[in-house]
């Protein structure tokens, strides 16, 4: 009898079965990543697109700035001077239906026209030149920009025109004006006025930082900057100067001009110690302040003082308390260490004085009575602070106030006699005293 044997094989694992979770997670993270980089692709072409198409609709809304004003400036012989007399303009030739920027493709863009008189031969700024005059032509400038820019710098075209010569003649004078700003580079855009015998003129500096003006009538002329009331300040403190124009011959004029800084200074006394009832003033040091390193600035009630615009040195300015001449803490130490601010900016800091602590007594017995510090230093307060009140004592005959650095005299009036002591204020720390009448 043969036996018979069954062999149970497993059963094998088909390949498709399926996919596990991680696998789909593996695949769909895959397919996102690439998604992202074909989107952020195709946003960069598109970006580039558009900046290529707003850049050309720049170049040719400058182009044919260019070619209105060049149009207008040979359509005839008083032509030049009346381009001239229109000055620089933003938006001057409106697209046609159009007021305001000139909008292209529901993009609006600035054009701003800006023109000056070259007087010393093509291609050279009046400002630079000497007092030679060539037969004068114009430089015309046009910028072109848009919002939303970027990094994309703006369109910018230049091009010269020559007037007819009967348009100029020999009978004219010339001057030029140059304003630089804190770096020593043409500073553009700044408003210059020419007032004299033949009446006020203006003009805006160009990219050159020059303003010139062709003057029919010689003579004594002011030229000024106007922009002092929206920040900007000259470096010596002067916004004016006077130039004789004489016919055929160029005078030149310059500016160091900039917009600047202010700081909220706080006079800061230690803690504990009042201010004195009469403030002393705000100062401020640089070398670069003219005459004397030094400006001081009265301060105002609370002790929060605002000054400036001042000139926005490089280096800074330093700010101490009081205008007499020991007050600068260099007396004793240094100076506070330079604030240095960004052009146009606010910045807060602190004036320190330093604390007194006034004993009164007469006969050794305490007496509440009004206490005057005189300064006794070298030299002069230049602000008029050189004295101060610094408050009654109490019935107990004690007073805190506090002082600039340098030399002082307490003085307080005690029976009808004056009783004074000798004090010298530095930044080591709060003083004590004890004015004692005798009698």
């Amino acid at each position: 009898m043969g036996i018979i044997t069954h062999v149970v094989c497993p059963a094998r694992r088909r390949n498709d079965a399926g996919l596990t979770l991680v696998e789909v997670l593996v695949a769909l993270t895959l397919l996102m990543g690439l998604s992202l980089t074909v989107a952020a692709g195709l946003l960069a072409v598109q970006h580039s697109a558009m900046t290529s198409k707003e850049r050309s609709a720049a170049a040719n809304l400058a182009t044919r700035e260019v070619e209105v004003v060049r149009n207008w400036f040979h359509s005839g012989d008083t032509a030049p001077i009346a381009v001239m007399t229109a000055g620089d303009t933003v938006n001057g030739s409106p697209l046609p239906g159009q007021t305001g920027p000139l909008v292209v493709d529901n993009v609006p863009y600035t054009v701003k026209r800006q023109v000056a008189w070259l007087v010393t031969g093509t291609g050279a700024s009046a400002c630079d030149g000497g007092g030679v005059v060539a037969y004068p032509s114009v430089s015309l400038h046009v910028e072109v920009t848009w919002p939303n820019m970027g990094a994309v710098p703006p369109v910018v075209s230049d091009t010269v025109l020559t007037p007819p010569k009967n348009v100029i003649n020999a009978t004219s004078g010339y001057l030029a004006v140059k304003v630089t700003d804190r770096d020593g580079l043409p500073n553009d855009d700044r408003v210059i006025t020419a007032t004299g015998p033949g009446g006020t003129f203006s003009d805006k500096t160009g990219p050159d930082g020059c303003a010139t003006f062709v003057l029919t009538t010689p003579g004594l002329y002011t030229t000024a900057v106007t922009e002092a009331s929206s920040g900007f300040v000259s470096f010596n403190g002067a916004t004016t100067q006077s130039a004789t124009v004489a016919t055929g011959s160029l005078v030149v004029r310059s500016f160091t001009y900039d917009q600047g800084v202010l700081y909220r200074a706080t006079l800061t006394p230690p803690p504990g110690y009042p201010l004195p009832v009469t403030l002393p003033a705000i100062t401020l040091g640089n070398s670069g302040i003219l005459p004397a390193g030094v400006a001081s600035y009265a301060s105002v009630a609370g002790g929060v003082t605002t000054v400036g615009p001042v000139w926005p040195f490089l280096s800074g300015d330093s700010v101490w308390a009081g205008s007499c001449p020991d007050s600068d803490p260099a007396f004793d130490t240094t100076r506070p260490a330079a604030i240095v601010s960004s052009r146009g900016s606010t910045t807060s800091t602190t004036a320190v004085l330093q604390g007194i602590t006034v004993t009164t007594t007469r006969l050794g017995i305490p007496v509440n009575v009004p206490v005057t510090a005189t300064y006794a230093g070298p030299g002069t307060c230049t602000l008029g602070d050189s004295v101060l009140n610094l408050g009654t004592s109490s019935g107990a005959g004690l007073l805190k106030s506090s002082l600039p650095f340098g030399a002082w005299n307490l003085s307080a009036t005690m029976g009808g006699v004056p009783v004074t002591g000798s004090i010298d204020m530095t930044p080591a720390g709060p003083i004590a005293v004890t004015l004692n009448g005798t009698s």
